[in-house]
Protein backbone atom coordinates (compact mmCIF):
# COMPACT_ATOMS: atom_id res chain seq x y z
CA UNK A 1 0.00 0.00 0.00
CA UNK A 2 1.83 3.34 -0.93
CA UNK A 3 0.19 5.61 1.77
CA UNK A 4 -2.28 5.34 4.36
CA UNK A 5 -3.35 1.77 3.11
CA UNK A 6 -4.68 3.41 -0.75
CA UNK A 7 -3.36 2.08 -3.91
CA UNK A 8 -1.47 3.86 -6.30
CA UNK A 9 -4.57 4.29 -8.32
CA UNK A 10 -6.69 4.98 -4.95
CA UNK A 11 -4.47 7.67 -3.75
CA UNK A 12 -4.06 9.12 -7.39
CA UNK A 13 -8.50 9.96 -7.06
CA UNK A 14 -8.01 11.03 -3.57
CA UNK A 15 -6.29 13.84 -4.58
CA UNK A 16 -7.99 14.24 -7.83
CA UNK A 17 -11.11 17.01 -6.51
CA UNK A 18 -12.52 16.49 -9.84
CA UNK A 19 -12.74 12.75 -9.51
CA UNK A 20 -15.76 13.85 -7.34
CA UNK A 21 -17.49 16.32 -10.29
CA UNK A 22 -17.75 13.29 -13.09
CA UNK A 23 -13.57 14.16 -13.85
CA UNK A 24 -14.06 17.22 -15.84
CA UNK A 25 -13.61 20.44 -13.76
CA UNK A 26 -13.57 22.89 -16.58
CA UNK A 27 -17.30 24.03 -16.18
CA UNK A 28 -16.15 24.97 -12.40
CA UNK A 29 -12.74 26.76 -14.20
CA UNK A 30 -15.36 28.71 -16.73
CA UNK A 31 -17.25 29.98 -13.77
CA UNK A 32 -14.21 31.39 -12.35
CA UNK A 33 -13.35 33.34 -15.32
CA UNK A 34 -16.61 34.48 -16.50
CA UNK A 35 -17.37 36.12 -12.78
CA UNK A 36 -14.41 37.31 -12.20
CA UNK A 37 -14.99 38.75 -15.74
CA UNK A 38 -17.59 40.19 -14.53
CA UNK A 39 -17.12 41.85 -11.48
CA UNK A 40 -14.55 43.86 -13.14
CA UNK A 41 -17.29 45.41 -15.10
CA UNK A 42 -18.93 45.95 -12.33
CA UNK A 43 -16.38 47.08 -9.35
CA UNK A 44 -13.73 49.17 -8.98
CA UNK A 45 -10.43 47.76 -9.72
CA UNK A 46 -6.93 48.39 -9.42
CA UNK A 47 -5.22 45.80 -11.99
CA UNK A 48 -2.22 44.18 -11.98
CA UNK A 49 -0.19 46.13 -9.87
CA UNK A 50 2.92 45.04 -9.26
CA UNK A 51 4.15 44.02 -5.74
CA UNK A 52 7.80 42.63 -7.21
CA UNK A 53 10.27 42.20 -9.81
CA UNK A 54 8.79 39.77 -12.16
CA UNK A 55 6.04 39.33 -14.73
CA UNK A 56 3.43 37.10 -12.60
CA UNK A 57 4.23 39.20 -9.27
CA UNK A 58 1.12 40.77 -9.54
CA UNK A 59 -2.22 41.63 -7.51
CA UNK A 60 -6.16 43.14 -8.38
CA UNK A 61 -7.05 45.57 -5.85
CA UNK A 62 -10.90 46.55 -5.31
CA UNK A 63 -11.21 49.45 -2.90
CA UNK A 64 -13.68 49.04 0.00
CA UNK A 65 -16.16 51.46 -0.31
CA UNK A 66 -15.03 53.69 2.86
CA UNK A 67 -12.09 54.90 3.84
CA UNK A 68 -9.81 52.76 6.26
CA UNK A 69 -12.07 49.70 5.35
CA UNK A 70 -11.02 46.71 6.31
CA UNK A 71 -8.46 44.67 4.17
CA UNK A 72 -9.39 40.88 2.53
CA UNK A 73 -6.64 38.87 0.99
CA UNK A 74 -7.62 35.69 -1.40
CA UNK A 75 -4.78 33.30 -2.65
CA UNK A 76 -5.97 31.46 -5.26
CA UNK A 77 -5.47 27.60 -5.89
CA UNK A 78 -4.50 25.42 -8.87
CA UNK A 79 -2.69 23.33 -7.49
CA UNK A 80 0.25 25.67 -7.72
CA UNK A 81 0.24 24.94 -11.42
CA UNK A 82 -2.98 26.97 -12.64
CA UNK A 83 -5.22 29.65 -12.84
CA UNK A 84 -3.94 33.38 -11.44
CA UNK A 85 -5.80 36.75 -9.75
CA UNK A 86 -7.59 37.07 -13.60
CA UNK A 87 -9.93 33.96 -12.57
CA UNK A 88 -9.67 34.54 -8.84
CA UNK A 89 -12.24 37.50 -8.03
CA UNK A 90 -15.99 36.03 -7.53
CA UNK A 91 -15.86 36.79 -4.16
CA UNK A 92 -15.27 40.35 -4.21
CA UNK A 93 -18.99 41.73 -4.37
CA UNK A 94 -19.92 39.72 -1.10
CA UNK A 95 -16.57 41.31 0.32
CA UNK A 96 -17.01 44.95 -0.91
CA UNK A 97 -20.89 44.83 -0.29
CA UNK A 98 -19.58 43.98 3.55
CA UNK A 99 -17.59 46.75 4.18
CA UNK A 100 -13.81 45.15 2.92
CA UNK A 101 -11.72 46.45 0.15
CA UNK A 102 -10.49 42.91 -1.71
CA UNK A 103 -6.72 41.78 -3.10
CA UNK A 104 -6.59 39.00 -5.45
CA UNK A 105 -2.96 37.42 -5.79
CA UNK A 106 -0.64 36.15 -8.45
CA UNK A 107 2.21 34.36 -7.91
CA UNK A 108 4.73 32.26 -10.17
CA UNK A 109 3.18 28.44 -11.09
CA UNK A 110 5.23 25.46 -11.72
CA UNK A 111 7.35 24.50 -13.06
CA UNK A 112 8.91 27.86 -13.97
CA UNK A 113 8.69 28.24 -9.66
CA UNK A 114 9.35 26.13 -7.13
CA UNK A 115 6.67 25.70 -3.79
CA UNK A 116 9.26 27.69 -1.76
CA UNK A 117 9.19 30.54 -4.14
CA UNK A 118 5.49 30.76 -4.18
CA UNK A 119 5.83 30.78 -0.53
CA UNK A 120 7.92 33.86 -0.60
CA UNK A 121 6.21 35.60 -3.27
CA UNK A 122 2.63 35.56 -1.61
CA UNK A 123 4.96 36.71 1.69
CA UNK A 124 6.24 39.74 -0.49
CA UNK A 125 2.79 40.55 -1.95
CA UNK A 126 1.29 41.07 1.54
CA UNK A 127 4.28 42.84 2.70
CA UNK A 128 4.10 45.27 -0.79
CA UNK A 129 0.00 45.65 0.52
CA UNK A 130 1.41 46.72 4.09
CA UNK A 131 3.49 49.53 2.76
CA UNK A 132 0.86 51.15 0.11
CA UNK A 133 -2.03 50.98 2.34
CA UNK A 134 -2.45 54.64 2.69
CA UNK A 135 -2.40 55.01 -0.68
CA UNK A 136 -4.68 52.19 -1.45
CA UNK A 137 -7.01 53.44 1.44
CA UNK A 138 -7.18 50.17 3.93
CA UNK A 139 -6.86 49.74 7.63
CA UNK A 140 -3.31 47.26 8.09
CA UNK A 141 -4.72 47.06 11.44
CA UNK A 142 -7.96 45.16 10.08
CA UNK A 143 -6.75 42.38 7.64
CA UNK A 144 -8.27 38.78 6.90
CA UNK A 145 -6.26 35.99 4.64
CA UNK A 146 -8.03 32.96 2.86
CA UNK A 147 -6.55 30.25 0.58
CA UNK A 148 -8.17 28.12 -1.28
CA UNK A 149 -7.13 24.12 -2.23
CA UNK A 150 -2.91 25.11 -2.75
CA UNK A 151 -3.81 28.44 -2.03
CA UNK A 152 -4.88 27.25 1.18
CA UNK A 153 -1.10 25.62 1.71
CA UNK A 154 0.30 28.95 0.82
CA UNK A 155 -1.53 30.95 2.73
CA UNK A 156 -0.20 28.25 5.94
CA UNK A 157 3.01 28.73 4.72
CA UNK A 158 3.13 32.56 5.00
CA UNK A 159 1.70 32.42 8.18
CA UNK A 160 3.83 29.84 9.67
CA UNK A 161 7.16 31.47 8.15
CA UNK A 162 6.50 35.45 7.85
CA UNK A 163 3.93 36.65 10.83
CA UNK A 164 6.84 38.76 11.97
CA UNK A 165 7.72 39.80 8.69
CA UNK A 166 3.97 41.09 7.59
CA UNK A 167 3.92 42.98 11.76
CA UNK A 168 7.19 44.34 10.91
CA UNK A 169 5.29 45.59 7.39
CA UNK A 170 2.60 47.45 9.33
CA UNK A 171 0.12 44.65 8.46
CA UNK A 172 -1.85 43.10 11.30
CA UNK A 173 -3.58 39.60 10.16
CA UNK A 174 -6.19 38.92 12.43
CA UNK A 175 -8.42 36.36 10.91
CA UNK A 176 -7.46 33.42 8.69
CA UNK A 177 -9.76 31.05 6.36
CA UNK A 178 -8.16 27.92 4.42
CA UNK A 179 -10.70 26.37 1.88
CA UNK A 180 -9.57 22.63 1.11
CA UNK A 181 -6.45 23.12 1.63
CA UNK A 182 -3.25 20.59 1.49
CA UNK A 183 -1.31 20.64 4.77
CA UNK A 184 0.61 17.56 4.12
CA UNK A 185 2.93 17.24 0.85
CA UNK A 186 3.54 13.88 1.41
CA UNK A 187 0.61 12.39 -0.40
CA UNK A 188 1.01 15.03 -3.71
CA UNK A 189 4.71 13.51 -4.20
CA UNK A 190 3.15 10.42 -5.28
CA UNK A 191 0.73 11.27 -7.54
CA UNK A 192 0.55 12.59 -10.96
CA UNK A 193 -0.15 16.09 -10.02
CA UNK A 194 3.64 15.98 -8.93
CA UNK A 195 4.94 15.62 -11.86
CA UNK A 196 5.35 19.73 -12.80
CA UNK A 197 6.17 20.43 -8.95
CA UNK A 198 8.94 17.72 -8.24
CA UNK A 199 8.94 17.77 -5.17
CA UNK A 200 12.11 16.70 -3.09
CA UNK A 201 12.06 14.95 0.34
CA UNK A 202 13.49 18.20 1.89
CA UNK A 203 10.57 20.23 0.54
CA UNK A 204 7.77 17.68 1.54
CA UNK A 205 9.69 18.52 5.19
CA UNK A 206 10.32 21.79 5.25
CA UNK A 207 6.70 23.34 3.24
CA UNK A 208 4.39 21.22 4.71
CA UNK A 209 1.88 22.93 7.29
CA UNK A 210 1.08 20.46 9.24
CA UNK A 211 4.74 20.14 10.54
CA UNK A 212 5.65 24.23 10.59
CA UNK A 213 2.61 26.17 13.08
CA UNK A 214 2.37 29.50 12.57
CA UNK A 215 2.70 31.75 16.16
CA UNK A 216 -0.65 32.16 17.97
CA UNK A 217 -2.72 35.31 17.50
CA UNK A 218 -4.83 34.94 14.75
CA UNK A 219 -8.24 33.05 14.36
CA UNK A 220 -8.37 30.53 11.99
CA UNK A 221 -11.33 28.67 10.05
CA UNK A 222 -10.58 25.47 8.52
CA UNK A 223 -13.20 24.22 6.19
CA UNK A 224 -13.89 21.79 3.50
CA UNK A 225 -16.73 21.13 1.04
CA UNK A 226 -18.62 17.87 2.23
CA UNK A 227 -18.50 16.71 -1.45
CA UNK A 228 -14.57 16.87 -1.64
CA UNK A 229 -12.16 13.57 -1.23
CA UNK A 230 -12.06 12.37 1.76
CA UNK A 231 -8.33 13.15 1.85
CA UNK A 232 -9.02 16.74 1.44
CA UNK A 233 -11.74 16.67 4.55
CA UNK A 234 -9.00 14.49 6.34
CA UNK A 235 -6.22 17.23 5.55
CA UNK A 236 -8.49 19.79 6.93
CA UNK A 237 -9.62 18.04 9.49
CA UNK A 238 -6.03 17.27 10.74
CA UNK A 239 -4.51 20.35 10.32
CA UNK A 240 -7.26 22.01 12.13
CA UNK A 241 -7.10 19.88 14.97
CA UNK A 242 -3.02 20.22 15.04
CA UNK A 243 -3.85 23.95 15.32
CA UNK A 244 -6.10 23.55 18.65
CA UNK A 245 -3.71 21.58 19.88
CA UNK A 246 -1.10 24.23 19.71
CA UNK A 247 -3.38 26.98 21.78
CA UNK A 248 -5.11 28.81 18.42
CA UNK A 249 -8.67 29.65 18.76
CA UNK A 250 -10.02 27.46 15.67
CA UNK A 251 -12.90 26.43 14.08
CA UNK A 252 -13.12 23.66 11.54
CA UNK A 253 -16.53 23.30 9.80
CA UNK A 254 -17.42 21.23 6.44
CA UNK A 255 -20.09 22.94 3.99
CA UNK A 256 -22.27 20.59 3.06
CA UNK A 257 -23.62 20.21 -0.71
CA UNK A 258 -20.70 22.15 -2.08
CA UNK A 259 -17.34 20.22 -3.36
CA UNK A 260 -13.65 21.22 -3.93
CA UNK A 261 -14.79 23.64 -7.07
CA UNK A 262 -17.91 25.50 -5.83
CA UNK A 263 -17.20 26.04 -2.39
CA UNK A 264 -15.44 29.41 -3.15
CA UNK A 265 -18.43 30.35 -5.35
CA UNK A 266 -20.86 30.76 -1.90
CA UNK A 267 -20.10 33.87 -0.18
CA UNK A 268 -20.86 32.12 3.54
CA UNK A 269 -17.06 30.63 2.41
CA UNK A 270 -15.60 34.33 3.15
CA UNK A 271 -17.46 35.60 6.14
CA UNK A 272 -15.37 37.45 8.51
CA UNK A 273 -15.66 39.67 11.95
CA UNK A 274 -13.88 42.10 10.60
CA UNK A 275 -15.53 45.61 10.02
Amino acid sequence: MLYRGFSSDELAREYSPSSMVGGDNSPYLAAYAALSAKVRTDLQVQENLSYGNGPTHVLDYFPGREPDAPLHVFIHGGYWQALSQRESAMMAPALVEGGHAFATLNYTIAPNARLGEMVVECRDALMWLGSQAGTMGFDPARVSLSGHSAGGHLAAMVMATAGSDLAGAGLQVSDVTLISGVFDLEPISLVPVNDPLQLTQQEIEDLSPIHHLPPTGPQYRVTAGGRDTGEFIRQSRDYAERLRKAGHSVSFDLQQGVNHFDIILHAGTFRTPLG
